[in-house]
């Protein structure tokens, strides 16, 4: 059978965290003795074959031990450079550990599809349909989530008419095409510092603002479509006023595996209930793949509303599974079974006879 690549690194503001991730899932693949090809997407948007039995620390040198330049074509796929000739790396099957921006947006996922290459996670459309904050808002409505009494956050797109914003502040600013927890800027009282944050840094390419819901807490639930529909167990992330990048990422020598937290949190058999079946709804409406996160918001009492759908989550969401009894060798196992399951559509062909080309009339006469 061919080999899994793992994917890692890529280019968005969690690259580091993508390159643990994709180090954890390179490390179980290769203890259950599969044929695993570490592939590090670099900040300056090339690609190396890497030993993997790397650290993280490893990645922060000028240049990499052991990496190898591998260069990625439509529709050949990757092929490794060594010496004057390049070998193609037999691979079928890519897991997906690349977080925000492209590896996250859908964008990588579609290219690697052109190159013939299965992946897992979601597909490109659900990728960007929930990449985008603006978007995910209305999933609420769309998904029918309101039978299950989940409501959807206030969230409007920034443009000239902040002046009119129908809820009251303190408000929270999040970049409306980036991961859950870059860029994230909470308590803001004034339109002026509204719009200068929304100016700046990855907010540039788009912004959102909602109302800050003062005391709710997070709520967050992993799901998998394969080998049957299934829900993790439940965390409730123990943060201060918002579960942002340090919480979730620098809390210990773990990283997200660090971060404190409830699990399982100790919720009402309502509630609960709650959130596993609007979870599976939008797992089916979106059709989703692999093991995204749907993260959630929760009044402490009865109230619930959707906050974001993370497609590739930090660590692959394996410390919840892990909660819910599902080994995380296996779990990595099967979600690269279910993407070597996907049928992949015909390559298109460029092999045409030339018979439009020539009898056409100059360009020219044509823009006449």
């Amino acid at each position: 059978m061919s080999a899994i690549a793992v994917a890692f690194g890529g280019l968005s503001p969690e690259h580091d965290i993508s390159i643990l991730t994709g180090l954890q899932a390179v490390r179980l693949l290769d203890r259950a003795g599969a044929d695993v090809v570490p592939l590090y997407w670099t900040r300056t948007g090339g690609w190396s074959r890497v030993p993997a039995d790397l650290e993280g620390a490893d990645f922060a040198a000028p240049t990499v031990r052991g990496s190898t330049p591998v260069t990625l074509r439509v529709p050949d796929g990757f092929s490794e450079r060594r010496r004057k000739r390049e070998t193609a790396l037999d691979i079928d099957v890519v897991v997906n550990c690349c977080h925000g921006g492209p590896g996250e947006d859908g964008s990588l996922a579609a290219l690697l599809a052109l190159c013939g290459l299965k992946v897992t996670g979601p597909g490109s459309d659900a990728c960007a349909w929930t990449m985008d904050k603006l978007a995910t808002a209305g999933l609420v409505a769309l998904a029918g989530l309101g039978r299950f009494d989940i409501e959807a956050i206030p969230t409007i797109a920034v443009t000239e008419g902040l002046e009119d914003l129908p809820f009251p502040s303190p408000w929270v600013l999040k970049p409306r095409f980036a991961g859950s927890s870059v860029g994230v800027e909470v308590g803001i009282e004034d339109v002026g510092t509204l719009r200068t944050l929304s100016e700046a840094g990855i907010a540039r390419s788009g912004a959102v603002v909602q109302p800050y819901l003062e005391g709710w807490s997070d709520l967050n639930i992993a799901v998998r479509a394969y080998p049957e529909i299934q829900c993790s167990a439940i965390e409730r992330p123990i943060s201060g006023r918002i579960y942002g990048y340090s919480e979730k990422y620098l809390a210990g020598a773990d990283g997200m595996e660090s971060a404190r937290r409830e699990l399982p949190a100790v919720l009402d058999s309502v509630v609960e209930k709650r959130l596993r079946q609007a979870t599976q709804t939008l797992a089916d409406v979106l059709r989703l793949s692999g093991t995204p996160r749907v993260d959630f918001l929760w009044d402490g009492k009865e109230r619930l509303a959707l906050c974001e759908v993370n497609a590739i989550p930090g660590s692959l969401a394996l410390y919840l599974w892990a909660a819910s009894g599902v080994d995380r060798t296996q779990l990595l196992l099967d979600i690269v079974a279910e993407a070597r399951r996907t049928s992949m559509p015909a390559h298109w062909s460029a092999a045409t006879d030339g018979a439009a080309l020539r009898a056409a009339n100059s360009v020219a006469s044509k823009l006449r």
